[in-house]
């Protein structure tokens, strides 16, 4: 038994070290060239190794991008400082927008996962997995909505509809601190943008423009 989970352990271990090298050679525009053989060799394991675990590219940038939900969902279940249910709401996504912004080397896999032709084609597996963590984000979030909604400081409403609004919001906000000065003068300060999509998006919860 000690062998098996020395060992269990061990394709952990270097499972570990396959996505780490893939995130360092994946962290530029052009990611898209990076091979197997080149993430292999930055691994410093055979591409046979590579290939048991992880059959694909497309199945190793999969996983890259579960890894990078995965953090964040670990880092926003942290608990919280005590505070009025607004508040939290507030501190959430502030937090969730600063580690966008810190793990800004992912966002190149991240919005490649993301493109309509990748997730049509990716394997029921992954789909299954992904909408696994989507529900477990669903499971964080809905108690934060439902408590301030209970306290009357946003109006009820569908919980499903408020999340959705939140989402559409937060993926615009990301997509400009992640482009940061490539794309305009203004998101060359992501902290300004942190701080105005927060404004934003509360004031859509409670329907105050001055919130």
């Amino acid at each position: 038994m000690a062998r098996q989970d020395r060992r269990v352990r061990e394709f952990e271990r270097r499972e570990t070290e396959i996505l780490d090298a893939a995130l360092a050679l994946c962290a530029t525009p052009d990611f898209a060239s990076v091979t197997m053989g080149q993430i292999a060799e930055r691994a410093e394991v055979g591409k046979g190794t590579l290939y048991m675990h992880f059959a694909s590219k497309d199945e190793l940038l999969f996983r890259l991008m579960l890894r990078f939900y995965r953090g964040l969902l670990a880092e926003l279940r942290t608990p919280q400082a005590a505070g009025s249910p607004l508040a939290r709401l507030r501190a959430v996504i502030a937090q969730a927008l600063h580690y966008h912004e810190v793990h800004r080397e992912y966002r190149y896999v991240v919005q490649y996962c993301d493109r309509i032709e990748f997730r049509e084609r990716a394997d029921p597996a992954w789909r299954a997995d992904f909408q696994s963590l989507d529900r477990a984000f669903g499971d964080w979030g809905a108690p934060l909505i439902e408590a301030a909604m209970a306290a009357g400081v946003i109006p009820c409403r569908p919980v499903a509809e408020v999340m959705l609004g939140l989402h559409a919001c937060f993926q615009g906000a990301v997509m400009m601190i992640w482009a940061g000065a490539d794309w305009s003068p203004l998101e060359s300060a992501p902290q300004a943008v942190r701080a105005a999509a927060i404004r934003f998006m509360i004031a859509g919860l409670v329907g105050d423009p001055d919130a």
